[in-house]
């Protein structure tokens, strides 16, 4: 029995193959393949789903902060009297400043020091004055970037934006006493991948655009309002999460300084004298004032009215010498400049007195054009001297971009230079040094509509729009006249 139950047994394995309801072993090994792949596949969809609520969750977060960020500077630039966006327009008894780097401060209103102030009807005006602080005499608000050492992006550093200034009650007054530093928002990308483009000039009013790592500002140039917008980041698996909002606001006191503003014409209201923007629409903000005026073989050509472009600066030059006061504080200098630059007076920049403003319109009265386009090395001299506060250079021609910084010694562009150097000087109490500049016929400006020959001179390090990067990273505006 034994025997013949072995036999039955080998006998059923032999004979299995051949049996067409089964599978053979290559059926079996497909369709395990096949089950595997269905397997991995519905792990791969669910990890994607995972994902995807992952990403929506940190873009739902990092949106969040960026727009809670935004509600609370504008809501203090609504409650104040100034938007400051320039070093140097800091009081000098506010240093040393936060570190890192301005993004903007905030003049603020006075207020009373203890809310009691404001119920008090029956207070004495010698008691009342006890409880009030002149938070606009004092220092401003500040907002800085500061890099942060602990996180980054792969490899790209990030900023933390802080703000230093008066802490709030839960009644929304200002601690006047109480100053300290807190973070607004991190995760703040170290550059702006966009190029935004700020308000154009209408009628009195112009914006000013300032970039300062991931984050952009759009001012007026009275500090009445802001457009901010920031660029953060975070990392993802397999790409970057990045967000960009912004938000604006407008200050809805009136400043004192800003109402004792004198109107000016030739395009802006933000000059300091009446008729301050008679250099193309270039307006004067400052009292040290440094001209640079293009004296090129090509200023000889014509403009499309059929005015011969050295005749046009010159006159621009000289009505806006005109303009400005004598003996009330103002430091004058002018380079003229072809293949190098030459001052007005050696001695450096002189005070505006009516001799030396007889000295200034007469020497620009008899310049004439001849040579090359290089403005760099009077532009470093000035921008090292204590007695430069604002520079206004004009030019109708391409130069090379790019040379030897003269603070750091490294090749790089030279309005690159002049801002890292802004950056230092406005920490000291010379403060920074504002750039306009003017761009005759073609447009050096935004480098657009530039002949096709032009692309020749790029190989060189000429750069298509050095007037107006000159300008947009130390403060200023550059103006196209055509």
């Amino acid at each position: 029995m034994t025997t013949n139950f072995r036999y039955k047994l080998i006998n059923f394995f032999l004979n299995k193959n051949k049996d067409n309801g089964g599978f053979t072993l290559a059926e079996l090994i497909v369709s395990g393949f096949i089950s595997l792949l269905v397997l991995l596949a519905g792990f791969t969809f669910l990890r994607m789903n995972l994902e995807v609520n992952k990403s929506d969750e940190t873009n739902l977060k990092l949106g969040g902060k960026i727009n809670n960020a935004l509600d609370f500077i504008v809501d203090e630039i609504n409650s104040s009297k100034k938007v400051i966006t320039k070093i140097s327009d800091i009081p000098s008894t506010c240093r040393p400043l936060p570190p890192g780097e301005l993004v903007l401060a905030l003049k603020m209103p006075d207020q009373a020091k203890d809310s009691s102030a404001y119920q008090s009807n029956n207070m004495s005006s010698s008691n009342r004055s006890k409880y009030w602080i002149q938070i606009s005499k004092e220092c401003p608000i500040f907002y800085n970037l500061i890099r942060d050492t602990s996180f980054n992006v792969r490899g790209r550093s990030s900023y933390i934006l802080k703000r230093t200034g008066p802490t709030v009650d839960e009644k929304g007054f200002y601690k006047a006493t109480d100053i300290k530093t807190t973070v607004v928002l991190n995760k703040v990308k170290s550059s702006f991948g966009d190029d935004i483009i700020c308000g154009l000039t209408t009628g009195n009013r112009r914006s000013i655009k300032k970039q300062i790592k991931g984050i952009v500002l759009c001012t007026d140039e009275n500090g009445r309002g802001a457009e901010i917008m920031i660029n953060a980041e975070t990392p993802r698996n397999y790409s970057d999460l990045k967000i960009t909002k912004s938000s604006g606001g407008y200050v809805r006191i009136n400043d004192k300084d800003l109402i004792n503003l004198n109107s000016t014409s030739g395009g802006g209201s933000g000059g300091i004298i009446q008729n301050g923007c008679q250099f193309f629409g270039s307006c004067i903000t400052r009292k040290k004032l440094t001209y640079f005026i293009d004296v090129s073989g090509s200023m000889w050509s014509r403009n499309s009215k059929g005015q011969i472009l050295m005749e046009v600066a010159k006159e621009k030059l000289i009505n806006q010498l005109r303009a400005i006061p004598t003996n009330q504080g103002f430091i004058l200098q002018i380079y003229k400049f072809n293949s190098y630059s030459v001052p007005l007076f050696s001695g450096g920049p002189q005070q505006y007195t009516p001799n030396n403003k007889q000295k200034a319109i007469q020497w620009v009265s008899r310049l004439r054009a001849g040579g090359g386009t290089s403005p760099w090395g009077g532009l470093n001299q000035a921008m090292q001297s204590d007695q430069v506060s604002q520079i206004t250079i004009l030019s109708d021609g391409i130069t090379r971009s790019k040379g030897t910084c003269f603070h750091n010694g490294k090749y790089m562009n030279y309005s690159d230079c002049y801002a890292e150097y802004n950056l230092k000087r406005g920490q000291t109490n010379a403060g920074d040094v504002a750039i306009e500049s003017v761009s005759l016929g073609y447009d050096f400006c935004s480098g657009n509509s530039l002949p096709s020959w032009f692309s020749y001179y790029q190989r060189w390090g000429y750069g298509k729009s050095w007037l107006g990067e000159l300008a947009s990273k130390n403060g200023g505006s550059c103006k196209h006249i055509q």
